[in-house]
């Protein structure tokens, strides 16, 4: 009950907080803005079902890891070049070998990945 009681609370200040956003952006004709503040209003919906948080959390992490490869990407990052060298017929043990040995030496990148 106490649990239900704070998820009601959480839940209306989500939802005022993204009414606000929405009327911001809107007036300052500002797309992020008014998409925090939907954001927050989706929040405030699914507070009281744990299935949805789980799997919105998920979604966010799995937005988390695309932004980092996509930033390792597009800095030359030598995990990212290993990460794209990996052949399909390598085991993950096999995967997780050349991670180990690339963490091994940090400055040492395999000339395989150069």
């Amino acid at each position: 009950m106490e649990n239900t009681k704070r998820h009601l609370e959480l839940s209306s200040k989500f939802m005022e907080m993204g009414q606000a956003l929405l009327k911001e952006g809107n007036e300052k004709q500002d797309y992020v803005i008014t998409q925090s503040g939907t954001f927050l209003i989706l929040i405030s919906g699914i507070m009281f079902s744990d299935e949805d948080v789980f799997m919105f959390g998920e979604l966010c992490s799995m937005f988390s890891s695309k932004k980092i490869l996509d930033n390792m990407a597009q800095t030359d990052n030598p995990l990212s070049k290993f990460i794209k060298k990996v052949d399909e017929n390598n085991s993950y043990g096999d995967f997780i070998k050349r991670i180990n040995d690339l963490r091994k030496g940090l400055g040492d990148i395999p000339e395989d990945i150069q």
